[in-house]
């Protein structure tokens, strides 16, 4: 966060943006500050009280406390209520602070999250074959084309991510779940096949209750719900709701 006034605007803000976007506001909120981590873009914060401050925020048009206007390459491109909900201020937010490819990978997470696979599969094929060493796009391809049925394109894709690379320990979970199709011995033979169909709210149901009926004594189905969480990632409400109950599970 950076404090300006009307004397250091125009270096600060103005200029400054040619670099990068800049938002200012009068006022910070939680929300605000978590999303300029985030989105990883500065805050310019302009002092309300200040009465030379005045001209300025009539030039802005901010009549509230809470209003943000963004700035990008020299000019004011928007702005927004910085007291609105996280996910709606984000999404007014996020186009101006992340590249093409960045905004179509949140696409792609999100579609793919919605058990949209077809959908991600375009958006990221065509980020794939212009940035084949972007691994993110690597590895949401290869989720993308293993949840649509195609885990040989899957394997192929994934065999581009290497030990050092990011997303390797994602992609080593996401080739174990291709190992669930191997699966056929009771009582973890239902969950698997579940789970390899990409039905993961109900393999992680049917994991679970290998585990409350003491059926897990390989522990299978503990190891197969760590795997379910990584593919699904940390911020999935299923990776949530299930990593809480065999928490509790395990640990009560």
């Amino acid at each position: 966060m950076i404090q300006i006034n009307i004397e250091t605007f125009e270096q600060v803000v103005i200029n400054g943006s040619a670099e990068k976007p800049i938002a200012v506001a009068f006022e910070i909120s939680r929300t605000l500050e978590k999303l300029s981590n985030e989105l990883k873009f500065t805050i310019a914060k302009l002092d309300p009280e200040d009465p030379n401050n005045q001209p300025l925020a009539g030039y802005l048009q901010m009549r509230a406390l809470s209003d943000v206007r963004v700035f990008k390459n020299k000019q004011m491109v928007g702005g927004a209520d910085g007291n609105l909900p996280e996910d709606e201020l984000k999404k007014i937010l996020q186009p101006f602070f992340l590249s093409e490819d960045e905004i179509l990978l949140t696409n792609a997470e999100e579609a793919l999250n919605l058990g949209q696979s077809s959908a991600a599969v375009k958006i990221l094929q065509k980020l794939f074959e212009s940035n084949p060493s972007n691994k993110k796009a690597c590895y949401l391809l290869a989720k993308a084309k293993t949840m649509s049925g195609n885990r040989d394109e899957a394997k192929t894709i994934l065999q581009n991510i290497k030990e050092t690379d990011d997303f390797y320990n994602e992609s080593k979970a996401l080739l174990e779940l291709m190992d669930f199709y191997e699966e056929t011995a009771p009582p973890y033979d239902k969950a698997y096949k579940l789970a390899s169909q990409s039905k993961y709210a109900e393999a992680l149901s049917s994991f679970l209750e290998i585990i409350e009926n003491k059926q897990d004594s390989e522990g299978k189905a503990k190891k197969a719900m760590l795997t379910l969480f990584s593919v699904l990632g940390s911020k999935h409400e299923l990776t949530w709701e299930y990593r809480a109950k065999l928490n509790r599970l395990i640990f009560v």
